[in-house]
């Protein structure tokens, strides 16, 4: 079953070259991308800590422009 499509977010890291190989190597190995491993790895280490993410924020209703001869008073 495909995973719903959501929006991302861009982050940059800075890592030194010793863990970025570490980071690489990891993928490789188990043949995912750079971004699937470190998600990956983030949700294990945070199922390890029971932890869960925040619920998704609703989107925000759109407000309803009100017309001026509608308006009670």
């Amino acid at each position: 079953m495909a995973r719903p499509k959501r929006k991302t977010e861009a982050t940059t890291l800075k890592m030194t070259p010793e863990v970025r190989d570490l980071w690489e190597q990891c993928a490789a190995t188990e043949h995912r991308s750079l971004t699937n491993m470190f998600e990956v790895m983030v949700r294990e280490h945070a199922k390890k800590l029971n932890l869960a993410p925040a619920p998704a924020a609703a989107p925000p209703i759109a407000q309803q422009a009100k017309h001026p001869a509608t308006e009670q008073k």
